[in-house]
Protein backbone atom coordinates (compact mmCIF):
# COMPACT_ATOMS: atom_id res chain seq x y z
CA UNK A 1 0.00 0.00 0.00
CA UNK A 2 1.37 3.77 -1.15
CA UNK A 3 2.70 6.00 1.79
CA UNK A 4 0.25 8.75 1.87
CA UNK A 5 1.90 11.77 0.99
CA UNK A 6 1.47 14.58 3.94
CA UNK A 7 3.65 17.61 5.18
CA UNK A 8 4.66 15.55 8.02
CA UNK A 9 5.97 12.80 5.85
CA UNK A 10 7.78 14.85 3.67
CA UNK A 11 9.74 16.94 6.21
CA UNK A 12 10.54 13.38 7.79
CA UNK A 13 12.09 12.18 4.48
CA UNK A 14 13.96 15.70 4.11
CA UNK A 15 15.48 14.88 7.27
CA UNK A 16 17.15 11.29 5.97
CA UNK A 17 19.22 14.02 3.48
CA UNK A 18 19.87 16.60 6.29
CA UNK A 19 21.23 15.06 9.05
CA UNK A 20 24.58 14.64 7.74
CA UNK A 21 24.43 18.30 7.01
CA UNK A 22 23.30 19.17 10.17
CA UNK A 23 24.03 17.45 13.18
CA UNK A 24 27.41 15.33 14.18
CA UNK A 25 28.13 11.91 13.17
CA UNK A 26 27.73 10.54 16.28
CA UNK A 27 24.05 11.53 16.24
CA UNK A 28 23.13 10.03 13.00
CA UNK A 29 22.03 6.56 13.71
CA UNK A 30 18.46 6.09 14.40
CA UNK A 31 16.94 7.60 17.45
CA UNK A 32 14.08 6.17 19.76
CA UNK A 33 11.14 8.01 20.25
CA UNK A 34 8.50 6.69 22.16
CA UNK A 35 9.80 3.07 22.53
CA UNK A 36 10.54 3.25 19.05
CA UNK A 37 13.91 3.86 16.52
CA UNK A 38 13.21 6.10 13.38
CA UNK A 39 15.68 7.76 10.86
CA UNK A 40 14.10 10.81 11.28
CA UNK A 41 14.98 11.22 15.25
CA UNK A 42 18.68 11.71 16.48
CA UNK A 43 20.64 9.30 17.78
CA UNK A 44 20.27 8.49 21.87
CA UNK A 45 21.82 11.10 23.62
CA UNK A 46 21.85 13.53 21.07
CA UNK A 47 18.68 15.49 21.23
CA UNK A 48 20.49 18.60 22.77
CA UNK A 49 21.41 19.04 18.74
CA UNK A 50 17.70 19.61 17.69
CA UNK A 51 18.63 23.31 18.73
CA UNK A 52 21.06 25.54 17.14
CA UNK A 53 24.91 25.41 18.24
CA UNK A 54 24.82 28.68 19.28
CA UNK A 55 22.09 28.76 21.86
CA UNK A 56 22.20 25.44 22.37
CA UNK A 57 23.05 25.58 26.60
CA UNK A 58 21.71 29.06 26.69
CA UNK A 59 17.72 27.30 25.70
CA UNK A 60 18.05 24.26 27.73
CA UNK A 61 19.56 26.37 30.83
CA UNK A 62 16.53 28.44 30.04
CA UNK A 63 13.92 26.03 30.46
CA UNK A 64 15.86 24.19 33.20
CA UNK A 65 15.46 27.60 35.57
CA UNK A 66 11.87 27.79 34.54
CA UNK A 67 10.85 24.02 34.89
CA UNK A 68 9.54 24.13 32.06
CA UNK A 69 9.27 20.31 30.47
CA UNK A 70 10.16 20.08 26.86
CA UNK A 71 7.58 18.04 25.14
CA UNK A 72 8.28 14.80 24.11
CA UNK A 73 12.01 15.59 25.79
CA UNK A 74 15.03 13.28 26.73
CA UNK A 75 16.10 12.40 29.97
CA UNK A 76 12.84 13.10 31.82
CA UNK A 77 11.52 15.48 29.23
CA UNK A 78 14.77 17.98 30.93
CA UNK A 79 15.86 18.20 27.37
CA UNK A 80 14.61 18.73 23.91
CA UNK A 81 12.71 15.63 21.74
CA UNK A 82 15.04 14.01 19.36
CA UNK A 83 12.11 14.20 17.08
CA UNK A 84 13.37 16.79 14.24
CA UNK A 85 10.02 17.40 13.32
CA UNK A 86 9.27 18.97 16.73
CA UNK A 87 7.65 21.89 16.67
CA UNK A 88 8.73 23.23 19.76
CA UNK A 89 12.66 22.66 18.99
CA UNK A 90 11.35 24.76 15.65
CA UNK A 91 10.22 27.57 17.50
CA UNK A 92 13.00 27.81 19.87
CA UNK A 93 15.40 27.51 16.86
CA UNK A 94 13.43 30.37 15.24
CA UNK A 95 13.06 32.92 18.30
CA UNK A 96 15.63 32.06 21.12
CA UNK A 97 18.23 34.82 19.77
CA UNK A 98 15.52 37.50 20.45
CA UNK A 99 16.06 36.42 24.32
CA UNK A 100 18.53 39.13 24.18
CA UNK A 101 18.53 40.67 20.75
CA UNK A 102 15.89 43.42 20.96
CA UNK A 103 16.94 44.82 17.28
CA UNK A 104 16.77 41.42 15.93
CA UNK A 105 12.98 41.68 17.41
CA UNK A 106 12.50 44.75 16.38
CA UNK A 107 13.44 44.00 12.69
CA UNK A 108 11.75 40.49 12.40
CA UNK A 109 8.29 41.79 14.45
CA UNK A 110 7.86 45.04 13.29
CA UNK A 111 7.02 43.52 9.69
CA UNK A 112 4.04 41.99 11.19
CA UNK A 113 3.37 44.92 13.57
CA UNK A 114 4.35 48.02 12.47
CA UNK A 115 3.31 50.28 15.25
CA UNK A 116 6.19 48.41 17.53
CA UNK A 117 8.30 51.18 18.67
CA UNK A 118 10.27 49.31 21.61
CA UNK A 119 10.64 46.39 22.58
CA UNK A 120 10.24 45.75 26.07
CA UNK A 121 11.85 43.22 28.96
CA UNK A 122 9.02 40.47 30.59
CA UNK A 123 9.17 41.40 33.81
CA UNK A 124 7.63 39.52 37.13
CA UNK A 125 7.04 41.87 39.36
CA UNK A 126 10.52 43.74 39.41
CA UNK A 127 12.34 40.74 38.35
CA UNK A 128 13.20 40.61 34.74
CA UNK A 129 11.95 37.11 33.65
CA UNK A 130 15.14 35.83 32.03
CA UNK A 131 17.81 37.39 34.61
CA UNK A 132 19.82 40.15 32.98
CA UNK A 133 17.42 40.52 29.63
CA UNK A 134 14.23 38.45 28.66
CA UNK A 135 12.90 40.54 25.44
CA UNK A 136 11.13 36.90 24.54
CA UNK A 137 9.34 34.26 26.65
CA UNK A 138 8.76 30.67 26.19
CA UNK A 139 6.01 28.74 27.30
CA UNK A 140 4.06 31.58 29.25
CA UNK A 141 1.42 30.87 31.13
CA UNK A 142 0.34 34.30 32.66
CA UNK A 143 1.37 35.71 36.03
CA UNK A 144 -1.54 34.54 37.06
CA UNK A 145 -4.00 32.22 37.42
CA UNK A 146 -6.71 33.83 35.30
CA UNK A 147 -8.54 31.11 33.47
CA UNK A 148 -8.84 29.08 36.95
CA UNK A 149 -7.13 26.24 35.53
CA UNK A 150 -5.92 25.21 39.26
CA UNK A 151 -9.55 24.23 39.77
CA UNK A 152 -9.04 21.84 36.94
CA UNK A 153 -5.39 20.72 38.11
CA UNK A 154 -4.64 21.55 41.32
CA UNK A 155 -1.27 22.52 42.73
CA UNK A 156 1.62 24.57 41.36
CA UNK A 157 1.44 25.94 37.70
CA UNK A 158 3.60 24.84 35.43
CA UNK A 159 4.55 26.42 32.25
CA UNK A 160 4.74 24.11 29.07
CA UNK A 161 2.54 21.45 30.66
CA UNK A 162 -1.03 20.96 32.23
CA UNK A 163 -2.23 24.68 31.72
CA UNK A 164 -2.50 27.25 28.84
CA UNK A 165 0.46 28.05 27.56
CA UNK A 166 1.90 30.37 24.89
CA UNK A 167 4.53 28.86 22.60
CA UNK A 168 6.60 32.37 22.94
CA UNK A 169 5.59 35.71 24.03
CA UNK A 170 6.89 39.40 23.82
CA UNK A 171 6.13 42.73 25.10
CA UNK A 172 6.81 46.11 23.38
CA UNK A 173 5.35 50.06 23.44
CA UNK A 174 3.44 51.34 20.73
CA UNK A 175 4.05 53.94 18.41
CA UNK A 176 1.18 55.52 20.44
CA UNK A 177 2.20 54.75 23.74
CA UNK A 178 0.34 52.05 24.88
CA UNK A 179 1.57 48.74 25.72
CA UNK A 180 0.88 45.55 24.00
CA UNK A 181 1.66 41.69 24.70
CA UNK A 182 1.92 39.50 21.80
CA UNK A 183 0.87 35.91 23.08
CA UNK A 184 2.08 32.86 20.04
CA UNK A 185 1.51 29.59 19.01
CA UNK A 186 4.14 27.88 16.76
CA UNK A 187 2.97 24.78 14.69
CA UNK A 188 5.50 22.78 12.31
CA UNK A 189 4.32 19.40 11.19
CA UNK A 190 0.79 18.88 13.38
CA UNK A 191 -2.64 18.34 12.07
CA UNK A 192 -5.40 16.90 13.98
CA UNK A 193 -7.87 14.21 14.86
CA UNK A 194 -11.99 14.80 15.40
CA UNK A 195 -10.94 14.05 19.04
CA UNK A 196 -13.96 15.63 21.20
CA UNK A 197 -11.98 17.10 24.25
CA UNK A 198 -15.47 18.61 25.75
CA UNK A 199 -16.03 14.75 26.66
CA UNK A 200 -14.29 15.85 29.60
CA UNK A 201 -17.10 18.03 31.00
CA UNK A 202 -14.48 19.74 33.66
CA UNK A 203 -12.67 20.92 30.24
CA UNK A 204 -16.38 22.61 29.47
CA UNK A 205 -17.14 24.20 32.91
CA UNK A 206 -13.17 25.16 33.50
CA UNK A 207 -13.28 28.30 30.50
CA UNK A 208 -17.02 28.92 30.65
CA UNK A 209 -16.43 31.92 32.79
CA UNK A 210 -13.75 34.30 30.54
CA UNK A 211 -15.65 32.66 27.35
CA UNK A 212 -18.59 34.24 28.14
CA UNK A 213 -17.00 37.86 29.59
CA UNK A 214 -19.04 40.89 28.01
CA UNK A 215 -17.14 42.29 26.27
CA UNK A 216 -14.91 39.74 25.50
CA UNK A 217 -12.64 39.45 22.15
CA UNK A 218 -15.56 36.77 20.69
CA UNK A 219 -17.16 38.15 18.13
CA UNK A 220 -20.33 35.89 18.00
CA UNK A 221 -22.32 34.35 21.20
CA UNK A 222 -24.51 31.89 18.67
CA UNK A 223 -25.55 28.42 20.14
CA UNK A 224 -23.47 25.75 20.49
CA UNK A 225 -20.25 28.14 19.57
CA UNK A 226 -18.14 27.43 22.59
CA UNK A 227 -19.00 23.52 22.70
CA UNK A 228 -17.81 23.69 19.01
CA UNK A 229 -14.17 24.54 20.06
CA UNK A 230 -13.16 21.63 21.88
CA UNK A 231 -11.67 20.44 18.51
CA UNK A 232 -7.58 20.72 18.25
CA UNK A 233 -6.37 23.13 17.16
CA UNK A 234 -9.23 25.30 18.22
CA UNK A 235 -9.38 23.70 21.52
CA UNK A 236 -5.46 25.56 21.88
CA UNK A 237 -6.77 28.42 19.75
CA UNK A 238 -9.50 29.65 22.22
CA UNK A 239 -7.23 29.08 25.49
CA UNK A 240 -4.71 30.79 24.12
CA UNK A 241 -7.49 33.99 23.40
CA UNK A 242 -8.87 33.67 26.52
CA UNK A 243 -5.69 33.87 28.31
CA UNK A 244 -4.89 37.16 26.14
CA UNK A 245 -8.16 38.28 27.45
CA UNK A 246 -7.76 38.02 30.67
CA UNK A 247 -4.07 39.28 31.02
CA UNK A 248 -5.69 42.16 29.31
CA UNK A 249 -8.76 42.98 31.19
CA UNK A 250 -5.63 42.43 34.52
CA UNK A 251 -3.47 44.93 32.70
CA UNK A 252 -1.00 42.08 33.46
CA UNK A 253 2.98 44.13 32.91
CA UNK A 254 0.65 47.43 32.85
CA UNK A 255 -0.15 45.61 29.13
CA UNK A 256 -2.87 48.01 27.51
CA UNK A 257 -3.48 45.52 25.09
CA UNK A 258 -2.69 41.67 24.90
CA UNK A 259 -3.09 39.85 21.40
CA UNK A 260 -2.39 36.47 20.01
CA UNK A 261 -0.02 35.42 16.77
CA UNK A 262 -0.35 32.50 15.36
CA UNK A 263 2.44 31.00 13.07
CA UNK A 264 2.23 27.98 10.59
CA UNK A 265 3.39 26.28 7.49
CA UNK A 266 1.32 26.89 4.33
CA UNK A 267 2.89 23.82 3.14
CA UNK A 268 1.47 22.62 5.79
CA UNK A 269 -1.95 21.94 4.19
CA UNK A 270 -3.28 19.14 6.69
CA UNK A 271 -3.20 21.61 9.26
CA UNK A 272 -4.44 24.85 7.64
CA UNK A 273 -7.28 23.08 5.84
CA UNK A 274 -8.11 19.99 8.49
CA UNK A 275 -11.27 21.60 10.06
CA UNK A 276 -12.08 19.21 12.69
CA UNK A 277 -15.30 20.54 14.22
CA UNK A 278 -18.08 19.74 12.43
CA UNK A 279 -20.15 22.54 13.40
CA UNK A 280 -17.57 25.00 12.22
CA UNK A 281 -17.04 23.15 9.00
CA UNK A 282 -20.81 23.58 8.80
CA UNK A 283 -20.95 27.11 9.55
CA UNK A 284 -18.21 27.75 7.38
CA UNK A 285 -17.68 25.77 4.45
CA UNK A 286 -14.47 25.23 2.31
CA UNK A 287 -12.68 27.55 4.63
CA UNK A 288 -9.24 26.35 6.21
CA UNK A 289 -8.50 26.86 9.98
CA UNK A 290 -7.16 30.39 10.16
CA UNK A 291 -9.37 31.78 7.89
CA UNK A 292 -12.53 30.41 10.37
CA UNK A 293 -10.36 31.76 13.50
CA UNK A 294 -10.02 35.58 11.89
CA UNK A 295 -14.15 35.23 11.38
CA UNK A 296 -14.65 34.34 14.90
CA UNK A 297 -12.62 37.02 17.34
CA UNK A 298 -12.19 40.39 16.98
CA UNK A 299 -9.24 41.44 14.01
CA UNK A 300 -7.31 43.59 16.43
CA UNK A 301 -6.70 40.52 19.00
CA UNK A 302 -5.59 37.90 15.99
CA UNK A 303 -2.81 37.77 13.55
CA UNK A 304 -1.62 35.01 11.76
CA UNK A 305 1.47 34.34 9.63
CA UNK A 306 2.96 31.56 7.99
CA UNK A 307 6.67 29.85 9.25
CA UNK A 308 7.70 30.95 5.07
CA UNK A 309 7.49 34.46 6.18
CA UNK A 310 8.90 34.53 9.21
CA UNK A 311 12.04 32.72 7.74
CA UNK A 312 11.93 35.61 4.90
CA UNK A 313 11.56 38.26 7.62
CA UNK A 314 14.63 36.68 9.66
CA UNK A 315 16.95 36.37 6.02
CA UNK A 316 15.93 39.76 5.58
CA UNK A 317 17.83 40.83 9.55
CA UNK A 318 21.19 41.14 7.86
CA UNK A 319 23.54 42.35 10.19
CA UNK A 320 21.82 42.17 13.63
CA UNK A 321 21.71 38.61 12.86
CA UNK A 322 23.97 35.67 13.35
CA UNK A 323 24.56 34.52 9.95
CA UNK A 324 25.11 30.60 10.04
CA UNK A 325 22.08 30.88 12.46
CA UNK A 326 20.13 32.61 9.64
CA UNK A 327 21.72 29.91 7.06
CA UNK A 328 20.55 27.15 9.47
CA UNK A 329 17.11 27.94 9.23
CA UNK A 330 17.06 28.27 6.06
CA UNK A 331 18.62 25.01 4.72
CA UNK A 332 16.44 23.30 7.35
CA UNK A 333 12.92 25.13 7.83
CA UNK A 334 12.71 25.83 4.04
CA UNK A 335 9.69 24.13 2.43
Amino acid sequence: MPRITTFRNLEKEKYLELKSELFSKEAQPKGTYRHHQYDFCLADGHSDENLHSSFRLEAIKYFADRHIPWHDGCNDRRLPSNHLCCSQSSCVNFLFPMVTNEKLLTHVFKQIYPELKTPLQMVVGDVVEGGNYSYMSFEWIGLEDYLGETNRKPGKRTRGAHYTSADFAFRFKRDDGKIQIVLGEWKYTEYYSREDKGENQVRIRNYQDAFYRSPGVFRSRVEGLYRSFFFEPFYQLMRLQLLAQEMEYHHEMDADIVTVLHVSPIANREFREGVTSVYLGNQFPGQGVMDIWKKLVDPSKFISVSVEDMLWFIGKSGSVADKDWVSYLQERYSF
